[in-house]
């Protein structure tokens, strides 16, 4: 986002760092990217993925850190990473954002005046809170208008402890929603006044970020994911909760069952509705410039030819994220079968690098 939020929770120090380090912790996987800055672009180092027992994390919530550690550390034994500091991410209704118009006569008092109003959108006690805010414009009458970004304490503080305890400095904290539009801005380019909706289908919750000059103008967080997915071809197949994971993503090898592919589709079709009521609700209440494009991202875009269903159902050009498209790679060390196969996955985990190295 154009300007960058205040240091979001914690700010990363300035300095020649060796690289920039994207960690995205997941309700199933921990995913992290490193990137190092060649000339004027950014190159890829390393990419690296370990899956989580399950219920590890329920509903963005850490409740087995021991698990979380210890799996990142295994993921941090196989990755020679040139530096330690790095940014992380949370989500999750412990999460709130809110866009906020304020009369701002003295713009010395903005921090003050943002932090008393915000108390009355929070569903915490302002105690139990960490804000931050990003002035996105201010008129000539002396409105503001404010992103307020806020989040539960006790969660961050959980995020953070197990990524100290993995041996890592978090230097800084974003959020989901920013994470996935810098990886869409720093990938592709809208005209102006043009509107585009990111979505990021994770294992248990799909998020959706309309952007519009650099902004956020939208956001919607949904409890639909991958995981009802491999549920629905558990239940249908009677199979174990890893062996149905296993055939869902492809790991098993072979041609898919007729019956798991038509669980596929209809997965796809709840995904393109649940994206067509959001569209729907965006365009009922928002007086901003109607989607031109849609983008899908995470684990969930890579179910075969959900693009397709979903540019049906939503009758706006649909594709698959590639966030690699403005960065580079070494073709000796990364295949392009092998780019591209991580590419949906590794969107977070690469707006989140691109924000340590300073792309927002």
């Amino acid at each position: 986002m154009g300007g960058g939020l205040a240091g979001l929770f914690k700010g990363l120090s300035s300095g020649s760092a060796k690289s920039a380090i994207g960690l995205s912790i997941g309700s199933s996987s921990i995913k992290l990217v490193e990137l190092k800055k060649s000339k004027e672009n950014w190159k890829l180092l390393h990419f690296g993925m370990v899956a989580l027992p399950q219920d590890s994390i329920v509903n963005r919530e850490i409740v087995n850190p021991v698990a979380v550690t210890e799996n990142l550390k295994t993921l941090l034994s196989q990755l020679k990473l040139q530096s330690k500091k790095v940014c992380i991410s949370i989500s999750g209704n412990s999460v709130i954002l809110k866009r906020m118009q304020l009369e701002v006569p003295n713009m010395k008092e903005l921090q003050e005046q943002v932090f008393w109003e915000a108390e009355q959108y929070l569903p915490f006690d302002v105690s139990e809170v960490v804000m931050d805010y990003q002035l996105l414009s201010r008129g000539k009458d002396g409105n503001a208008d404010v992103l307020l970004v806020a989040a539960k304490r006790s969660i961050l503080d959980t995020y953070m402890a197990c990524v100290e305890d993995a041996g890592l400095d978090p230097a800084i904290v974003d959020v989901d929603f920013f994470a996935i539009e810098n990886a869409f801005e720093s990938n592709y380019t809208l005209a102006p006044g043009e509107s585009a909706l990111v979505v990021d289908i994770g294992a248990t919750a799909m998020k959706m970020v309309i952007l519009k000059d650099g902004v956020p103008v939208f956001t919607k967080d949904s409890a639909l994911g991958g995981q009802n997915l491999t549920a629905e071809i558990q239940k249908h197949l009677r199979l174990s909760y890893a062996d149905a994971e296993t055939l869902k993503t492809g790991a098993a090898g072979g041609a898919l069952p007729q019956e798991v592919s038509d669980l596929m589709q209809v997965m796809s079709e709840n995904l393109g509705r649940e994206i067509k009521r959001s569209l729907d609700f965006y365009a009922a209440s928002s007086s901003g410039a109607p989607v031109s494009t849609v983008v899908l991202a995470g684990g969930g875009a890579k179910i075969p030819g959900l693009s397709r269903v979903v540019e049906d159902i939503i009758q706006i050009p649909t594709q698959v994220m590639n966030p690699f498209n403005a960065i580079s790679y070494d073709p000796a060390v990364f295949t392009q079968e092998y780019v591209t196969s991580i590419g949906p996955i590794a969107a977070t985990p690469i707006g989140l690098a691109l924000r340590a190295g300073g792309g927002r």
